[in-house]
């Protein structure tokens, strides 16, 4: 049976790159995205911001496929681990209980934010299309706006919700280098 290290933290914390770092540094390894199940970011914003009202129940968030994916490779996987990229942890009743080591990155949500449109801006820019760019930007305003109004109020509930379930909080300000050493480290240790 596979160990299965989830990372989760903040939009824009580093998950995916630490992911990508600790499946290459692990070596017997692979990745299981909770972003290519998730259905919510294509809901009208209404939906996402009635969801809110009611609680913002991570249970609720359709997912389909994800619990047995993870399931079955991590009963079936010929790998030794499975990194799991989760905006949940083990605050997500199907996926949760499948965690055996769950790492939470700790960044303050305007690096977290800067580095987010850091990102956007260097892809947009890359395009080269002034049309693009124009599409682009109306995307960014968009996105800032449901970003005050509703992402940031839901970032703080994932914080208070998966961080305390953490096995280990890293610093998403440190090296991202010294940030996969580390969580490596720590994951082969805790399987001696």
């Amino acid at each position: 049976m596979s160990f299965v290290v989830a990372v989760a933290g903040p939009i824009g914390g580093g998950k995916t790159a630490l992911v990508q770092g600790l499946v290459a540094q692990l070596g017997d390894a692979c990745a299981i995205h909770m972003d290519h199940y998730e259905r919510m970011t294509r809901e009208p914003v209404e939906s996402v911001v009635r969801w809110a009202e009611r609680g913002a129940d991570f249970d609720e968030l359709p997912v389909p496929g994800l619990a047995e994916h993870l399931r079955r490779t991590k009963e079936e996987a010929a790998s030794k681990y499975i990194v799991f990229e989760t905006q949940f942890g083990r605050a997500h009743r199907e996926t949760g209980p499948l965690i055996d080591l769950l790492l939470w990155i700790d960044v303050p949500l305007e690096v977290a934010l800067a580095r987010k449109l850091k990102a956007f801006c260097a892809e947009a820019l890359r395009d080269g299309r002034e049309q693009a760019a124009r599409e682009r930007l109306a995307w960014l305003e968009g996105y800032l706006a449901g970003y005050l109004g509703l992402v940031r109020r839901l970032l703080l509930v994932q914080a208070e919700r998966v961080r305390p379930l953490a096995d280990l909080v890293l610093d998403g300000g440190a090296d991202p280098e010294a940030l996969v050493r580390r969580a490596r480290e720590y994951v082969v240790r805790r399987l001696r």
